[in-house]
């Protein structure tokens, strides 16, 4: 599975009341951020948020309580970066319980533009800009899947019962009116690729009543990294785009949340376009087999040289809180880790206990409400403004340059796979190195996603030819360091893919550069299997288009959960115009996850800026089947 992906939401459990017994208190629900360091904004604009009892629970599953925001609200992951959060909503109520997942509603790059992404400066609704070689700022589209059906993300979110009597809604509303969940409503925008085309939902609901109260709120929360879920690809012929591929892993409760901070020194440092260092930081811990460590939080190092991982999971023992590794890595820098360092729970924690759930909450009827939102301003990114965030500090580190003044201090690296052994499309590679010591096992040191449909990394990963400091936390704040190759040899990684509903790959495959330590070293990743409990499946799609002749190539994408699990061509089906059957093979079926959307792209081969997009509601369900079929009519 990819334990690198995950998305972050900060959710106030004061205000998320209602599915069991009872209702609860305000919730507050914010989003904080985490991009590559070439990245000046990444807007995304949200219009409502889900909550369900059941952590499987498809979009179309029952047991959802919708919050449609009364506008939407946009936030810049640049800026909400290193445990800075952008409000998105305040006051929801959803009814006491348990709660499993999360799901987040985006506004489309393709819809009409919201006030608060026009206000915030964007073109378009969900929008990654950066600085290009020639010193213009670039402002592209994300291109989303099937956003109508949202982003899901698994959390455990326990709402204490609030006041009785106290109302669904905000600032007031106390009863709700459903007017038949999920409406549509059609965009089209112009944008670098192309004229795009799909369907954007809307919530719609009518409150009345009126009500106050003042238990204060709570917070719960997560982070978007779009180190992952930022996918740059090619298609056509030199034409590009990003996707955004969604990977969830869990949402926190920041009353019981911890976080890790420290401070680098930059000198002699390069910093990037964005004028941010090209140094990253990760909180580590080891995979469930014990095999590898696998990222569970990721951060950029600030202009000042700052940094905060947050939010991350404690427990509640006082004498062995968790403990994370952390990794702090950078292309020109010699790698640092430091190890078991200690994050307790807040002392000030105001976690509650909520009434349990029974099985019978999962028939609750879906409910829609309509509630304010927040608007937020963002900054260029600086030192974190956050100070409910009681971090343990891992003090004042300097990075070594990865090599002397006069020799190169990183190589590139890119992949290739085997004829006929394709990755899953939403495969993220990551590159492993070991520190030295019989029980030793690989760090994550960087992270890249596949362009899913030339199966090769859209940006070469810049690699450091360094060798590694690495030093134990002490719980006075300590940390000495010890400089020495890794395991594999200083510049030498190990290379594996990782992806939803795929074992990880196995930790055999090296990549290195030979003198005089330059250029791009390639390496074949060979294709991962199912997860332990699923079968490989398939899906049969019958395509037809409207006005044959219109498009002669396009791209199936399939997605659970706003994220990327497998894609198809569509120029044959395209290419012929009367459409015809296509199939896309090796889909994980069998399991509580095996749910998918589809949506599509095509364009004309001699004008590839033409390129539509197309989403449907129709759901693709191989929970309990290895095959499906699905019409797909192309307009």
């Amino acid at each position: 599975m990819n334990h690198r992906l995950h998305v972050a939401l900060i959710a106030a459990t004061s205000g998320l009341g209602g599915l069991l017994v009872g209702c609860g208190t305000k919730s507050d629900v914010s989003l904080t951020g985490n991009t590559p360091a070439q990245y000046s904004h990444v807007w995304v604009t949200v219009q409502a948020v889900w909550v369900n009892t059941s952590g499987t629970a498809g979009p179309d599953d029952g047991g959802w309580e919708k919050f449609s925001l009364s506008t939407p609200s946009t936030v810049d992951l640049v800026a909400e970066n290193g445990g800075n959060l952008g409000s998105i909503a305040s006051g929801l109520r959803v009814r006491a319980g348990t709660y499993s997942q999360v799901r987040l509603i985006p506004v489309d790059a393709t819809a009409p533009l919201a006030s608060s992404a026009q206000n915030a400066g964007a073109l378009y609704n969900f929008e990654a800009d950066y600085v290009d070689s020639s010193g213009t700022t670039q402002q592209l589209p994300l291109e989303l899947l099937n956003p109508d059906q949202g982003i899901g993300i698994p959390t455990s979110i326990k709402i204490p019962i609030g006041n009785v009597g106290v109302g669904l809604g905000h600032g007031g509303t106390g009863t709700s009116t459903t007017t038949g969940g999920l409406g549509s409503t059609s965009g089209t925008t112009g944008n670098p690729f192309g004229t795009t085309t799909g369907t954007t939902s809307a919530l719609t609901s009518t409150t009345t009543g009126s009500t106050t109260s003042t238990t204060p709120n709570n917070s719960l929360a997560a982070a978007l990294d779009g180190t992952v879920n930022l996918v740059p690809f090619t298609f056509a012929t030199n034409s590009s785009g990003i996707l955004w591929s969604a990977h969830a892993t869990a949402a926190y409760d920041l009353s019981i949340a911890g976080g890790i901070s420290g401070q680098l020194s930059l000198t002699n440092i390069t910093t990037s376009t964005s004028g941010l260092p090209n140094i990253r930081v990760s909180a580590q811990t080891l995979s469930a087999d014990g095999s590898r460590w696998v990222v569970v939080s990721s951060t950029a190092v600030l202009s000042d040289g700052s940094f905060l991982l947050y939010p991350l999971a404690t427990n509640s023992s006082t004498t062995s809180p968790l403990t994370y590794d952390v990794v702090i890595h950078g292309p020109d820098i010699a790698t640092i880790i430091v190890k078991g360092v200690w994050v307790p729970r807040p002392s000030s924690s105001n976690s509650v206990t909520s009434t349990s759930s029974s099985s019978t909450t999962l028939a609750t009827p879906s409910r829609t409400y309509t509630v304010p939102t927040t608007t937020t301003t963002t900054t260029t990114p600086s030192a974190n403004t956050n100070a409910n965030v009681n971090a343990v500090s891992i003090g004042t580190l300097t990075p070594r340059r990865a090599a002397a003044n006069t020799a190169p201090t990183n190589y590139t690296a890119n992949i290739s796979t085997a004829p006929g052994a394709p990755l899953p499309a939403g495969a993220v590679v990551n590159f492993y190195q070991t520190l030295g010591g019989q029980t030793e096992v690989p760090y994550v040191i960087e992270s890249s996603p596949i362009d899913p449909f030339n199966q090769v990394l859209f940006y070469p990963q810049a690699l450091s030819l360094g060798t590694v400091d690495s030093g134990t936390w002490s719980t006075n704040g300590t940390v000495t360091m010890v400089s020495a190759a890794p395991k594999e040899g200083a510049g030498t990684y190990l290379v594996a893919a990782s992806s939803p509903g795929f074992s990880d790959g196995p930790l055999s495959l090296k990549v290195s550069v030979s003198p005089p330590k330059s250029g791009t070293a390639t390496v074949v990743v060979p294709a991962l299997t199912l997860e332990s409990g699923a079968t490989a499946g398939s899906l049969a799609a019958a395509v037809v288009a409207t006005t044959p002749g219109k498009y002669d190539q396009g791209q199936l994408l399939l997605s659970h959960d706003g994220a990327l699990v497998a894609t198809a061509s569509l120029d044959a089906v395209l290419t012929q115009g009367t459409g015809g059957i296509v199939t896309v093979p090796g889909l994980p079926t069998g399991t509580p996850d095996a749910v998918y959307y589809a949506t599509v792209r095509a364009w004309k081969s001699t004008d590839p800026g033409s390129v539509q997009r197309q989403w449907y509601p129709q759901v693709i369900d191989l929970r309990t089947s290895t095959s499906g079929t699905i019409a797909l009519t192309v307009n």
